[in-house]
């Protein structure tokens, strides 16, 4: 059962470099009527393989820039979808004085394990379509 669709959402993770980006594509791809940005609890920088597993769906993420969840807190959001739970206990104290919801999807690091690239690109495919998963179910079925 679907939920109603936010007008505003933030997805939050370490470092802004793959799992809130590649969900801030995807809603946007998905729901493109909802305001969606993503931050992390510290700046990384781009994700060259989110860019190229985001492109095998039809999102360009080139253009990305990560940015902090101190450069997010000042704009107002409606949901608040941490990856981690140390970004969802980060996303609670940043809008602490909101009625923002909060919650915790925790998704793994798809860079943890096997240092073969094959093997990190399929982490990465099955962390982007295991999101885009969740975003449908939460917002559209």
């Amino acid at each position: 059962m679907s939920e109603k669709l936010p007008s505003s959402v933030l997805f939050v993770c370490y470092l802004n470099s793959i799992r809130s980006p590649m969900a801030e594509g995807l809603m946007r791809k998905h729901f493109p009527d909802v305001r969606s940005a993503s931050c992390g609890i510290a700046a990384g920088d781009l994700d060259d393989l989110m860019v190229a597993v985001m492109r095998e769906k039809g999102v360009d993420m080139s253009d990305h820039e990560a940015r902090t969840l101190g450069d997010a807190a000042d704009d107002p959001f409606d949901l608040v979808i941490a990856f981690t739970d140390a970004a969802g206990e980060t996303a609670k104290a940043a809008f602490a004085e909101t009625d923002t919801e909060i919650r915790i999807w925790p998704f793994p690091d798809p860079t943890q394990g096997s240092l073969d690239v094959r093997a990190i690109m399929n982490n990465y495919r099955a962390i982007r379509d295991n999101i885009e998963g969740r975003l449908k179910r939460a917002f559209l079925e």
